[in-house]
């Protein structure tokens, strides 16, 4: 699975035709193997609980009605007690399994894990699962000796070098299934990693008009165009912001340098993106370069933002509003994850978006002041 993505989901996603545009009821059933008496099957969408069932002699049943096929994630817990980081972050590592809900019933069956269940559904699930094919057979092709935990520990370097692969194959599946209902979840999802204009207005303005009126499509049309104002060559919106210390910092103070204004929190788990920053502001030391650093922590998380300085030792100045994700800070730039980044040039222009590791030192490479050698004229 894309390795990067990986991990941000030990899930699975997929693709079918377009539906009529009804409310529709579903069912998802499950004949799974021993279980404990207190285990639950949750429905996650869209980060929310939704539903819930008792796993009782092994079988499971969910019933609902939905306004269009989309996807969601099963997450078995044999305790019954869903873990509260399951119920908002993306990194799911317990026994979870995504499918579509779709009109045609869904049937799972498995004697282990929910994971590796046979599932038996209509054309949306079954073209979810070819997408799912295609992207087992490029695992194999990349990685034909490592198992599922080497492939999440990949280092930035690793992930850097075959995401192309991962995100052309998606990006391909997309344009050739413009009528998918699958090919809508997958830009709703951030399979293309975190929504960038230039990367996903294109792919979305091929969707079907089907998919494009649907509610899911909608909310999504809307999202992308809010992206204009945070695309590249756009003039960065300003922030005013307070350090721990209580000093006032905004972004178009920054005027006059290159500025890597970096998104993160205390709880996002950022070290592979955030770590090498130190080294590589230290490689371009000579440049004009400042580096300002955002928490989107949750008000009220003080402790935990100050506790996240110290755990990640960040270079340049840090700052807060303390407003969160929904917050108006994190929404000036359009933010539904952390961590992410934008690179401005001395106008206060974005230049660049969501670099790290060799493709930051790339970007910062191409504008590095031209030194002379000495005694040359």
């Amino acid at each position: 699975m894309k390795p990067l993505l990986l991990l941000l989901l030990a899930c699975g996603l997929l693709p079918g035709r377009a539906a009529a545009q009804q409310p529709f009821s579903y069912s998802i059933s499950g004949h799974l193997g021993p279980l404990p008496p207190t285990a639950v099957v949750f429905v996650r969408d869209h980060q929310r609980i939704t539903d819930s069932a008792h796993v009782r002699a092994g079988h499971f049943t969910l019933r609902g009605t939905a306004q269009q096929p989309h996807s969601v994630m099963l997450l078995l817990v044999g305790e019954g007690r869903l873990p509260s980081i399951y119920r908002h972050s993306t990194y799911v590592t317990g026994d979870a399994r995504r499918l579509f809900i779709e009109p045609t019933p869904v049937v799972l069956t498995s004697a282990g894990p929910l994971y590796n269940a046979t599932l038996r559904g209509g054309p949306v699930n079954q073209e979810f699962a070819r997408y799912n094919a295609q992207l087992l057979a490029l695992d194999n092709q990349l990685y034909p000796k490592r198992t599922q935990y080497e492939m999440i520990t990949l280092d930035l370097k690793a992930i850097q070098r075959q995401q192309p692969f991962y995100d052309n194959l998606t990006r391909t599946f997309i344009q050739q299934h413009p009528a998918s209902w699958v090919s809508l979840d997958l830009l709703t999802q951030r399979r293309l990693g975190p929504a960038q204009y230039d990367v996903v207005a294109p792919l979305y303005a091929r969707l079907s008009p089907l998919l494009q009126h649907s509610p899911l499509g909608q909310a999504y049309g809307q999202r992308v165009d809010s992206l204009r104002s945070v695309a590249l060559g756009a003039l960065a919106p300003n922030l005013r912001l307070k350090t721990a210390a209580g000093k006032v910092v905004t972004v178009a103070g920054y005027r006059g340098q290159y500025l890597l204004l970096q998104f993160w929190s205390s709880q996002c788990q950022c070290h592979m993106m955030l770590d090498p920053l130190a080294a590589i502001g230290r490689r371009f030391a000579d440049l004009p370069l400042a580096l300002l650093n955002v928490s989107v922590d949750e008000p009220g998380q003080q402790k935990l933002w100050r506790r996240g300085l110290s755990e990640y030792q960040l270079l340049g100045t840090s700052a807060s509003n303390l407003d969160g994700l929904a917050g108006p800070t994190a929404q000036r730039y359009r933010l539904d994850q952390v961590p992410q980044n934008f690179l401005l040039d001395p106008t206060g222009h974005i230049v660049g978006v969501n670099l790290y590791g060799d493709e930051l030192a790339a970007a910062l490479a191409k504008v590095r002041p031209v030194v002379s050698p000495a005694g040359s004229k």
